[in-house]
């Protein structure tokens, strides 16, 4: 964990303001799931494993409760019992979470992310809403040099069970472990198969399978149609093509490709699952990444929902940003600094102070008592660009000095042309 200092705080409300801009452009409701959950409703996602990863307490009363380690639990937690709303049901949030991880580099154990999920529909237009509200996002805050890379749990699952893999753990190691694909070497990942008990035959259909990766047009094409006469990976080649149809029509296929090696490790997915990286820095991992989640709200609610949705970590897309120097000249130091000589100009200039603010310049002013080469020293250390000087001479002729800290130039101007003439120096 860490802690933000103003330069890093500037950047983070200037990126939230992007992403939220362009949430309320989606028709996104903005929501704050709790922080602190019931640990069975965690559990109820990731199952009792997500305690190794997780800050999990007993409170005072005895109760089990644990960090949120990411938002759509709090979100599908809270859709799950709501009959009044209607559907589409279309809401995100921005916020911080907390995993017990390794730190390691673009991982916190705190960090923060952007959500947003759409319930209530299993078309896959909602799919597309999503995938194009996070690029939309990404181009929102200057970032072009970047792929999305699309695939289906329906279609995976479905062809491993075509090629002899029908017990449900195999299947889900099989998933957990083609989810390493580019994230070991060709052995490492051999090795996984191996350690669950797949044939070296299967292994190999397996790899051929999931190398494929380009346009759409081209990937669906080369899928051979004996692996497509399961019903399951049937429903998820039509679910991909229909997808990438949807954002050809948003104009979204340019960076979107067919993958499909991705298959998100989550075990709740089970349809169009997705991750975007920025073709600058893949070392970063995803920055953002989602899916569709059909039965997730079942676990919370009496009813079954079905459920797309996308994250993003605020870390990682800074590292990207940073990179790229994507990031504008930002600073949250005041524009103005009212400088008094003596103590009678020191009560006066405090309306003056006021009346800037008023008129929405942000202004500060000397708390210290300090000389005027003291306050002028500060104004320029905090890049203060314009100060106000009130003294005994500008108080007998109702006048004020106003100085430009960027070349020293000084005028002299009507009290009641202060706010003009600070607003024409600051231009």
């Amino acid at each position: 964990m860490k802690d933000i200092d103003p330069p890093e705080m500037a950047k983070r409300l200037w990126l939230n303001d992007k992403i939220l801009s362009v949430m309320e452009k989606y028709g996104f409701q903005m929501v704050e799931p709790t922080s602190i959950e019931n640990l069975e409703t965690l559990e109820a996602k990731s199952g009792p494993q997500i305690r190794d990863e997780i800050y999990f307490f007993a409170d005072k009363s005895g109760r089990n409760l644990g960090l949120r380690f990411d938002l759509t639990v709090g979100m599908t937690r809270m859709i799950a019992n709501r009959f009044d709303l209607s559907e589409p049901i279309k809401i995100g949030a921005l916020s911080g979470m907390w995993r017990y991880d390794e730190p390691q580099f673009a991982r916190y154990r705190h960090f923060y992310q952007w959500d947003a999920e759409i319930y209530g529909t299993s078309e896959q237009e909602a799919d597309a809403e999503v995938i194009a509200l996070a690029m939309d996002i990404l181009e929102n805050v200057g970032l072009r040099d970047y792929e999305v890379r699309i695939s289906n749990r329906k279609f995976t699952e479905g062809f491993l069970r075509r090629i002899g893999i029908t017990d449900g753990q195999q299947i889900e190691n099989a998933i957990r472990a083609i989810d390493k694909y580019r994230k070991t070497s060709p052995k490492e990942f051999e090795n996984e198969f191996l350690k669950i008990g797949i044939a070296e035959d299967i292994f190999r259909k397996i790899s051929e399978t999931i190398s494929l990766n380009g346009t759409a047009d081209q990937i669906l094409s080369k899928i051979p149609q004996e692996y497509l006469k399961n019903e399951m990976s049937a429903k998820g080649h039509a679910e991909l093509s229909k997808l990438f149809d949807l954002l050809e029509g948003l104009g979204k296929s340019r960076k979107s490709i067919l993958d499909l090696s991705i298959v998100r490790g989550i075990g709740y997915y089970d349809g169009i699952v997705f991750e975007a990286y920025d073709k600058g820095g893949e070392d970063v991992g995803a920055i953002f990444g989602g899916g569709r989640y059909d039965k997730l709200c079942g676990l919370y609610g009496k009813r079954e929902i079905p459920a797309t949705g996308v994250a993003g970590g605020i870390e990682r897309l800074m590292i990207s940003l940073e990179r790229a120097s994507l990031f504008p000249n930002l600073s949250q130091s005041p524009k103005a600094f009212a400088a008094a000589i003596d103590e009678q100009s020191r009560r006066r200039i405090l309306a003056f102070v006021a009346e800037l603010r008023e008129k929405g310049l942000s202004c500060d002013f000397d708390m210290k008592k300090r000389s005027l080469k003291k306050q002028l020293e500060y104004a320029d250390s905090m890049k203060i660009p314009v100060v106000i000087i009130l003294g005994p001479k500008e108080l007998e002729k109702g006048m004020i000095r106003i100085r430009s800290m960027k070349d020293h130039t000084e005028v002299e101007v009507r009290t009641s042309d202060l706010v003009k003439e600070v607003t024409r120096k600051l231009q």
